[in-house]
């Protein structure tokens, strides 16, 4: 079966009789046809917050890092043919293939990046002590494999949001890796021979895999830039 793409928003308007249009039956004077109705309806949200020890140097901070937008940018979307600038903001990303049970998935997202700092506008789920927060909020989604055989495009919902930034407890300093994803779907009534727990589960999976795989690349860059950026810097000689 060839795969058909599906782009989707994260908060997609709909229109309700593009929404409610094959899921109703209206009755009509001439004739009349069978309606397979779709209940299969399905949502979850799934948060992971990872902490990552780092190393800050005098003149070196992880807010110094991040005050490099430009470099910052460079890391964590290398130009290596899976990343394509949109915008000042905004950039595509073709990440791994994913594959579960029967499903196999290409992955693309568009993403946005923003830099905030001193508490201003910060996501409710961070104090407003920390000095600086790296934000990435997914705004499209192309997945390739999951076809209208699996899924309903016009009832899928997909919300994507992290955030990364340096917290400090005395002369420790953690980099916290936070991310949310808010799912809602609809499966399709093709499906009716599949159990439903099955595809539930194998599409749950393919998710989280696939939020897993965007937090572990992301940080690893950044951390490994910022490796880079404290050995750029001159040593200070103790007095």
């Amino acid at each position: 079966m060839a795969s058909v793409v599906l782009m989707v928003p994260c908060q997609p308007k709909l229109l309700k009789n593009h929404v409610l249009h094959g899921n109703f039956h209206t009755k009509a004077a001439s004739y009349s046809y069978p309606v397979i109705r779709n209940e299969k309806n399905s949502s979850f949200s799934y948060k992971s917050t990872v902490h990552v020890p780092i190393y800050e140097l005098p003149g070196a901070s992880f807010d110094q890092y991040l005050d490099d937008k430009a470099r910052v940018l460079r890391a964590v979307f290398p130009d290596k043919g899976t990343t394509k600038q949109l915008s000042e903001e905004e950039w595509r990303i073709k990440l791994p293939p994913i594959q579960c049970l029967f499903l196999n998935v290409h992955p693309t997202a568009d993403v946005r990046l923003t830099f905030k700092s001193n508490g201003e506008d910060y996501p409710p789920n961070i104090p407003h002590h920390v000095t600086k927060i790296l934000e990435l909020n997914f705004i499209r989604w192309e997945l390739q494999g999951l076809n209208t055989f699996y899924l309903d495009p016009y009832h899928f919902n997909l919300d994507v949001k992290g955030a990364m930034y340096p917290e400090r407890m005395g002369p420790r300093s953690l980099l916290k890796n936070q991310t949310e994803m808010k799912i809602s779907f609809c499966v399709s009534p093709a499906t009716a021979f599949i159990p439903e727990k099955i595809l539930q589960d194998a599409l749950e999976l393919v998710f989280k895999t696939m939020l897993d795989e965007i937090k572990k690349d992301f940080q690893g860059r950044l951390l490994a830039d910022y490796n880079s950026f404290k050995r750029s810097k001159p040593k200070k000689n103790p007095v």
